[in-house]
């Protein structure tokens, strides 16, 4: 597998992907920002925005802990709060999606009852972004070691067994 790194894509054209950081960012949730962020980024194999937002998890006072049941949210789902695992299964099926069954009617209502009908289409909107910006920063290659205050556990975390 190649590892080269790929032309930067246009300002022009990132100025949406701006927008819609912008929208979801004054709308949602800080600790639903992280936990979707840091879900979908996992479940995409995305190591750039990965890193990204556990640096920025952990300035905000989030543990390894925490950040790994939000990242394994499927399989840790007991360490999260039921609002919380609702989050994380919307991000899941939003992200997997395949056809309109996959996010079903029942996962909608629960979302809707936790965060009322505004909130849902605004956590949607914020899955759709990180979505969007794993799929950038995979096509291009961005390079986790290029960000800021990350540190190496943030780029390949030890996992427990």
């Amino acid at each position: 597998m190649s590892t080269q790194r790929r032309k930067k894509i246009s300002a022009g054209a990132m100025a949406p992907m701006v927008a819609m950081e912008a929208y979801t960012r004054a709308r949602v949730s800080r600790a639903d920002s992280h936990l979707i962020r840091l879900r979908v980024s996992a479940v995409n194999g995305c190591r750039y925005c990965t890193a990204m937002h556990r640096r920025d998890a952990r300035k905000d006072g989030w543990d390894d802990s925490r950040i790994l049941a939000a990242e394994l949210a499927s399989s840790r789902a007991d360490e999260l709060p039921e609002d919380q695992r609702v989050v994380a299964r919307f991000a899941d099926a939003v992200t997997h999606i395949d056809g309109e069954e996959s996010v079903p009617d029942e996962l909608w209502a629960e979302v809707v009852r936790h965060r009322g009908e505004s909130g849902a289409g605004q956590l949607l909107m914020e899955i759709v972004t990180i979505n969007a910006w794993n799929r950038i920063a995979v096509a291009t290659r961005l390079d986790p070691r290029s960000l800021k205050g990350v540190e190496e556990r943030d780029i390949d975390p030890v996992r427990p067994s």
